[in-house]
């Protein structure tokens, strides 16, 4: 019985770190790093590379998540969103969560330096530092811009990916960071529109608490048009990255669903079609990197 009950206690206390991590976010940005890995090196990426870029990412994301975690526990237990977060709860110390995403972002960059190049640390680095200090700590308690103006801790995965491979930072690269960088707007922005009273209790100014729900829906629609026609630049700018059909045709039809979810937004501007634009946004990247990496290395 009592060994039972260790094991259910050691695997619920594995649960609650990996909750600390944001998984989700992390598998998003980890893929964005290996997808400009891939895209830079083609049929020659290795293994070794994957994986040094793979738990690179892993601990440095898991880091600065848990970081996230620990600096806004006091406002997560405001919302009902992330009021069962391990911090919010208890169920992981404050101060372990500190320590664990100082270790983890420590280890991310030292393993990335001696893995890879300096350089390929440095854009993990400011990752880590506009996702915790430029959005967390400054912007998302002080403007409705937090999520637009903090969007650019996403492009830094996809240029640690490239810089990983060549040592240097590729226009590709910032193609695909800048993908993630206008993906964010109006991914955020619909759960931004469902959970408003979340955000009201908790005093963030997001944009659904200081707009009115029709505005905040203008303002995804308009949002998702430059990410659309973003994803299409390479047709015309070749520099941005040479991806074949099968990239096109997956960037087209998810285009074509996001109009299909804006064209909904507007005629019937609605709390539940606003979150449709969120729920279409899941699977928008993983499938237009998922396009980038067939087209590279077949």
């Amino acid at each position: 019985m009592k060994e039972e009950l260790r094991e259910k206690t050691f695997s619920q206390t594995i649960s609650n770190y990996v909750q600390l991590t944001k998984p989700g976010i992390m598998v998003l940005l980890v893929l964005e790093a290996i997808t400009a890995m891939i895209v830079a090196a083609g049929r020659s990426t290795t293994f070794e590379g994957l994986l040094g870029i793979t738990v690179s990412g892993i601990l440095s994301s898991g880091g600065s998540a848990a970081l996230n975690h620990y600096l806004e526990r006091n406002k997560d237990v405001l919302m009902s969103r992330t009021d069962q977060r391990p911090v919010a709860t208890q169920r992981i110390a404050p101060k372990n969560a500190l320590l664990f995403g100082i270790l983890g972002i420590s280890t991310g960059l030292v393993l990335a330096d001696l893995v890879f190049n300096p350089l390929t640390a440095l854009m993990i680095l400011l990752g880590s530092v506009s996702y915790i200090f430029v959005y967390t700590l400054y912007l998302k308690p002080r403007t409705y811009w937090n999520i637009v103006i903090g969007g650019v801790a996403g492009v830094f995965p996809a240029l640690a990916g490239w810089a990983a491979v060549s040592d240097r930072i590729g226009w590709p690269a910032l193609f695909i960071g800048g993908l993630v960088f206008l993906w964010t707007p109006p991914h955020f922005w619909g759960l931004s529109l469902k959970f408003k009273e979340d955000y009201i209790r908790s005093g963030y100014p997001m944009l659904s608490v200081v707009k009115n729900q029709r505005e905040v829906i203008n303002w995804i629609v308009w949002s998702t048009l430059p990410l659309l026609a973003f994803s299409l630049l390479p047709l015309v700018i070749h520099a941005l990255g040479t991806f074949d059909l099968f990239y096109y045709a997956i960037a087209a039809v998810m285009g074509s669903a996001f109009v299909m979810v804006d064209y909904r937004m507007l005629r019937n501007p609605t709390v539940e079609n606003g979150f449709n634009a969120f729920l279409i946004s899941l699977p928008y990247l993983f499938l237009l990197f998922g396009g980038m990496i067939i087209s590279a290395i077949i």
